[in-house]
């Protein structure tokens, strides 16, 4: 009799609208690293805002460290054992393309359309052999900030503008009475110095992978005689990028290369000098190179249902969305259809939004860490031993291409 009832009441809880919807659901895990409460707490808001609008898909947004992702990203090639979207670093999405974490969408997003609205350095990041793996999700790039206070102390009225300018107005405005330096970045022996670096190295690294060319020596070159004469603090081959912008904040520096995410910190200037931003002045008049940070969306293999999850990425990735998330987040659209009015320094979001015309990609590769490695291995060795420019990025080159079979 129980068990007759039991079976009864089954029967009317499946034909109730809400129950049976439940039922049919498809369940998705999404995997992501946002650390951060304002990013975590947008991603959550967003996956729940979807999880309301429709009832065909369940959404589960799950939060592991990056470092860890990294190493399940790797296991889960093997094993198979993935989530059926993740999130990956821009620079270390081709690495992960090549072990097979990620699924070709390129067929699956022609009827969407809107893959030529996003700016060409984020969507590289996520091309291999011209097919698509993922879609940026949100990005940042380098710019310059200064001291407008020192800079016309020292007799200037406009902006660097090109490299030469650049390289006068370090050296102009170093003070060692006052310990104050031309210029500082973080030059330190990781994925974020490279970061860094990169820029001054010009495009022909960037976009020809050309490792020992002309524009690449030059740059290093540069950086290499601001550092060697005291216009850049040597503590900057220990810096991150936030000791950096501190130097900068305290008035220690004319000068800091910065990225997007440090405009939501410029109330630590506020009151102690007046300042800007310009792009970055890393070649001749008007020439600029950025790189871009920001991470990825992709499908990983194995998923539970590609056309569902495909239809979250496009959702998430909207014109709409992503300008919602970058004005939660304070972060730049990788979409240049995005129109964003931000509650911060207006005219350096301005600045960055221009800069992201020129910024490029890491790689792609995948070998970009053994890549990323020798490129700042030369660096360190023109700062740390003086290594001439030439021969440092000869050696690199020598070794990036053993490296990646060319």
């Amino acid at each position: 009799m129980k068990r007759a009832l039991a079976w009864i009441l089954l029967i009317i809880l499946c034909q109730c609208p809400i129950f049976s919807n439940a039922m049919a659901q498809t369940e998705v895990e999404l995997w992501h690293y946002f650390e951060s409460s304002r990013d975590k707490d947008m991603i959550e808001e967003r996956v729940d805002e979807y999880n309301r609008l429709q009832d065909d898909i369940h959404i589960t947004a799950t939060y592991i460290s990056r470092q860890e992702m990294m190493n399940k990203y790797t296991i889960g090639a093997i094993s198979g054992r993935l989530p059926d979207i993740g999130m990956v670093d821009s620079p270390d999405m081709a690495y992960f393309i090549s072990l097979g974490t990620f699924l070709d969408i390129t067929e699956a997003l022609k009827t969407w359309g809107e893959a030529e609205q996003f700016y060409p350095g984020p969507l590289n990041s996520c091309m291999v052999d011209g097919r698509l793996y993922g879609i940026p999700h949100n990005s940042s790039c380098l710019c310059l900030a200064v001291n407008l206070d020192l800079l016309e102390k020292a007799g200037f009225d406009h902006m660097p503008a090109n490299r030469a300018e650049f390289a006068g107005m370090a050296a102009a405005m170093t003070d060692p009475a006052n310990d104050v330096y031309g210029f500082v970045m973080s030059c330190i022996d990781t994925e974020e110095g490279t970061f860094q670096m990169l820029p001054w190295l010009g495009r022909d690294l960037l976009a020809a992978q050309d490792f020992a060319g002309d524009g690449a020596v030059e740059g290093l070159d540069l950086l290499g005689t601001l550092f060697h004469n005291g216009y850049m603090s040597p503590e900057c081959v220990t810096w991150n990028q936030a000791d950096a912008w501190a130097n900068f904040c305290e008035g220690n520096a004319a000068m800091v290369e910065c990225g997007t995410w440090h405009l939501s910190m410029t109330d630590e200037i506020e009151g102690k000098f007046d300042y800007d931003f310009c792009l970055l002045p890393t070649g001749a008049e008007g020439e600029t190179t950025s790189v871009i940070g920001g991470e990825n969306i992709g499908i990983c293999a194995g998923c539970v249902d590609e056309e569902a999850c495909v239809a979250f990425i496009e959702w998430l990735c909207s014109k709409d969305n992503v300008t919602a998330w970058s004005l939660g987040t304070g972060k730049l659209p990788p979409r240049g259809d995005c129109v964003v009015d931000y509650p911060y320094e207006q005219k350096g979001f301005a600045v960055f939004m221009e800069e992201m015309q020129y910024a490029q990609a890491r790689g792609p590769h995948a070998e970009w860490p053994n890549i990323s490695n020798a490129i700042n291995q030369a660096c360190q060795s023109v700062f740390m031993d003086r290594v001439e420019p030439e021969d440092a990025l000869s050696e690199a080159a020598e070794t990036i291409r053993a490296t990646i079979g060319a």
